[in-house]
Parts: C-alpha cells; structure tokens; sequence
C-alpha cells in the first residue's frame, strides 16, 4: 500500500502516509539521492527519515522553508549526538521528504511592490 493523496489542489501535498511503505521506498532507492553518502547504510538514515515523515505530517500545510527552523530545533531536542546526522544531511532528507509528498519547499511571497497595473513578481 503506498501513501493516500488527496484531489488536485494549488499544490499538490499528501496528507495521509503509510510510512512503511515509504520506508521500503527509501530503502531501495536511497542510494541515488543527494542526502546519501557512499558507504552509509541505509540504518543510518532510518531515524531522519521517520523525523521527516513525523514533521512533514504535522506540517504539510505550510512550506518546508517556512518551519525550517523549528524543524531544525526539534530536531536537536529529539536526537542525542551518538545518533544525530549532521544538520546539513537531516535538512537535505526533509526536502526529499517534502518533495516526494508533493508539498512546497519555498512560499510564493511577493519579490517587489506591484506597480499600478503590473502583476506582482514571485519567487
């Protein structure tokens, strides 16, 4: 069974996991993604990625960018240094997480002040 996702919306973002199965995923496949390191077996990134889950499900409404930081204290408290990957490779699996639900990594904020008549610039 893989994860459930809902109708179509502005951006499309699963609400519901079945995190086994996203683990089996994870298992096979990552190897070929930027968060792996050669030689690191897939244990060593079990724990991040169910952190990953947990907070992509208690967070899918917003933006990755827009709780980065809070993901990244929570992180701290969660994890004793003996089974803490470095913030960099953590941060990294977030993304893939919240690029594999479908959810935004960055918020659409106006650039610039729209002038009278012109559309707003997004980034």
């Amino acid at each position: 069974m893989g994860s459930i996702h809902p109708p179509a919306r502005r951006w499309y973002r699963c609400e519901v996991v079945d995190v086994q199965a996203e683990m089996r995923y994870w298992k096979l496949e990552y190897v070929s993604h930027d968060f792996h390191e050669p030689g690191v077996p897939f244990s060593r990134y079990e724990s991040a990625l169910r952190f990953a889950y947990d907070a992509y499900l208690r967070h899918h409404a917003q933006p990755l960018a827009d709780v980065l930081d809070l993901l990244h204290h929570k992180y701290v408290e969660t994890f004793d240094s003996w089974n803490m990957l470095p913030w960099s490779r953590a941060e990294a699996i977030l993304r893939e997480v919240w690029l594999r639900m479908g959810a935004p990594l960055e918020s659409l904020r106006v650039k610039t002040a729209p002038e009278a008549g012109s559309r707003p610039h997004l980034h």
